[in-house]
């Protein structure tokens, strides 16, 4: 203990975390030919190389969550609140920049230069609110010292940002200016606009050549391939990217669901095919376009959960990889060694081969998981994984190797609300999966076969099964309900031996099978812990003032311990 109190919180690393709502930025670094991928996630940001989306660097911590980056060939550049830095080497702060007064939400760097922006002051001249809210910022190619704004109004305005001038007023298309985009033709800019419109616009001679409407809403990204054929990227709040040809002008496909929330940001890599997305959903894409008719595939990804987390249990007996369950339906493992150790085994689906019938993707989509166990023994014979779902009388198996969703859906006899609890014994061969209902059911995982239930009438517990662990041998399962009571029963014979009355209704329980400490999470936020040998309470701590969520057990010198 030191005098800051416990290091045992102290964070060490962040597992799963890629991106959020903040555009990302790309620089090309001439040395190594190679370019580089710069996500906000927080206070820091990374930095991935686009070729493997290998994670290379982990910036300084900053007082403030990240709201805009963007890089330079030399720096990177970050705002957070009304502060800019600077980081050389994608660490360390080189540089503060001071004087906004209000968030800054638009950077850009020109040059020597950096332009910045928030809702209040540019260039230290100050703009009417009502008629001119800056919105988006681009350096036209090949405009020295030439930047040009659009507002939330409409309207955009050409500036010299070396004499301080407006140089040119551009009424707008009667709808607010949410991106602007430099064309690969000198002259042309993209301008994407809140009602969804995407308008090819030549500045020099103020000409519109030609616009598109998504039907997604407004555009929130504008992307223009350079390795050869003339096409546009549209990204858009569902999540939706449209690919638009300038020649032909018309769409040319659609990859819809690209993300799971808005597409936050989108760039075409200089001279290549790929295009280089990121979204709040956590996640960074690198989509080819090799595929007939000008689509586009997913090259590679990182993509950790698009929603909180809400449970995780270490998976084998290394202690290396984490499996997670979270809101977003998923289930996914976390390396703690590198992060291309990672998996994602996706989300559980109905009955996978309706597919071919029309069905739509969200109709096959399973609730999210609420429970799930994990046993290595035999995960190379079959599958080691089970999950229970919201409000779902069936669990699902699920194959780590494969990172899929297993061949089992494992069902009841009998009719039952939902399953809430579930173990899988330490030789891998069964799973006890307890139900709402009260019902506490055994199967094989191998065959998926149901190979019977516990207590009587097919009932363990009066009130719904809270918790079910079973031990290393296989000799003893334990069980705890909403009737406040323990329950001790022969693996094997499916026969109650004891039980012990509870003072409180117990949430969950946790067995540690190496010392043999069973530790019960209590409504009244006390926890017990009792010795599945002599079947007593040894221990009782007190003191917590909400909900217990998780508890975790481990081997101490001197003596066993249970926490």
């Amino acid at each position: 203990m030191s005098g800051g109190g416990s290091s045992l919180f102290s964070g060490f690393r962040v597992l799963g975390l890629y991106s959020n709502h903040v555009p990302h930025a790309l620089r090309y670094h001439k040395k190594h030919r190679e370019f580089y991928l710069v996500t906000a996630v927080g206070k820091c940001f990374h930095a991935y190389n686009v070729n493997r989306l290998g994670i290379v660097a982990i910036s300084n911590s900053l007082s403030d969550d990240i709201t805009c980056v963007t890089a330079d060939r030399m720096l990177v550049f970050t705002a957070a609140g009304r502060l800019i830095s600077a980081f050389a080497r994608n660490k360390e702060v080189v540089m503060r920049y001071h004087g906004h007064k209000q968030e800054v939400h638009l950077l850009l760097p020109l040059g020597d230069q950096l332009i910045s922006a928030d809702s209040d002051i540019y260039l230290r001249l100050q703009f009417d609110l009502n008629t001119f809210e800056v919105s988006a910022m681009m350096h036209p190619s090949t405009y020295l010292n030439k930047v040009l704004l659009g507002s939330s109004q409409g309207a955009l305005q050409l500036w010299n940002i070396k004499t301080s001038k407006l140089l040119f007023t551009f009424p707008g298309w009667s709808s607010g200016v949410t991106v602007l985009q430099q064309s690969p033709a000198v002259d042309v800019v993209g301008i994407g606009t809140a009602a969804g419109r995407i308008i090819i616009h030549n500045i020099r001679m103020d000409e519109t050549l030609m616009s598109f409407t998504q039907d997604w809403g407004p555009v929130n990204s504008l992307a223009f391939r350079t390795d050869g054929p003339p096409i546009v990227a549209s990204g858009s709040p569902q999540g939706h990217i449209a690919f638009w040809d300038l020649e032909r002008r018309q769409l040319v496909t659609q990859q819809r669901h690209a993300h799971s929330t808005a597409v936050a940001g989108a760039t075409f890599l200089h001279g290549e095919p790929l295009l280089v997305t990121n979204g709040a959903d956590n996640a960074i894409k690198v989509w080819i376009f090799d595929q007939e008719g000008g689509g586009a595939r997913l090259l590679r990804s990182r993509q950790g959960h698009s929603a909180p987390p809400t449970t995780i249990h270490h998976h084998g007996s290394d202690g290396k990889n984490i499996l997670s369950a979270g809101q977003d339906g998923t289930l996914q493992s976390f390396s703690i060694v590198h992060e291309r150790f990672n998996k994602n085994l996706g989300h559980g689906e109905f009955v996978p081969s309706k597919k071919k019938k029309g069905l739509l993707y969200e109709e096959l989509r399973l609730p999210s998981i609420t429970a799930f166990s994990s046993a290595d023994a035999r995960q190379s014979d079959w599958d080691g994984i089970v999950a229970c779902h919201r409000g779902r009388p069936a669990a699902t198996t699920w194959n780590y190797q494969r990172c899929t969703m297993g061949i089992h859906h494992l069902q009841p006899p009998s009719p039952c609300r939902d399953a809430i609890a579930v173990d899988i014994t330490s030789c891998g061969n069964f799973v006890v999966i307890g139900s709402s209902t009260g019902r506490l059911d055994v199967y094989n995982l191998q065959s998926g076969q149901h190979r019977g239930c516990y207590g009587d009438d097919d009932k363990a517990h009066s009130g719904s099964v809270r918790g079910v662990a079973t031990d290393t041998l296989n000799q003893l399962t334990t069980s705890v309900g909403s009737d406040w009571l323990l329950k001790f029963w022969r693996f094997k014979t499916r026969k109650q031996e004891e039980q012990l009355e509870l003072n409180a209704a117990p949430a969950s329980l946790m067995l540690h099978r190496d010392s043999g400490m069973l530790a019960l999470a209590l409504d009244d936020f006390t926890l017990l812990v009792v010795d599945i040998e002599t079947r007593r309470v040894v221990r009782k701590f007190a003191g917590h003032h909400g909900n217990i969520n998780d508890m975790v057990g481990s081997d101490l010198r001197g003596g066993r311990r249970c926490i």
